[in-house]
């Protein structure tokens, strides 16, 4: 990694908490990748989910990897609206999002031609919520 920032220009380094058994990261390992990025300043994307329980505990995975970058010393904006307080001078939080998540409800996977319906299929997938999109877009460079 540190040849990576200091050699190549490489400045952020990936995550996962999910994708068991292919990418997903247990916690004392997600804790060493970060207190790496801390010591060669790079900057730690985590895609915070819960590998076991993806849907039901979005919020959970991302207060975890709040939590364990709290621990490294000061790294990643809780999911949008998880409202998980960051403490005053802890980590630099981001979230992110697609444009398809923030422009598109999840009302396309109901169309009758299956085709279209598959067109829209993502992962994480979209929301039923019609309000997520607009939600989603008011939360952008705030």
């Amino acid at each position: 990694m540190e040849t990576l920032v200091r050699e190549k220009g490489v400045n952020s380094f990936q995550m996962f908490m999910t994708y068991k058994d292919l990418y997903m990261l247990r916690d004392s390992e997600l804790y060493q990748v970060l207190r790496a990025c801390r010591d060669i300043g790079a900057i730690a994307r985590v895609h915070a989910e819960n590998g076991e329980l993806v849907a039901e505990l979005e919020a959970e995975a991302t207060h975890r990897v709040i939590t364990i970058a709290n621990r490294v010393s000061r790294a990643g904006h809780p999911r949008a609206g998880v409202g998980i307080p960051v403490p005053r001078g802890g980590p630099v939080v981001y979230a992110e999002t697609t444009t398809a998540h923030a422009t598109l409800t999840g009302l396309h996977y109901y169309h009758q031609d299956w085709f279209h319906a598959a067109a829209y299929v993502t992962v994480p997938p979209l929301r039923l919520d019609t309000n997520t999109s607009a939600y989603l877009m008011s939360l952008l460079a705030k």
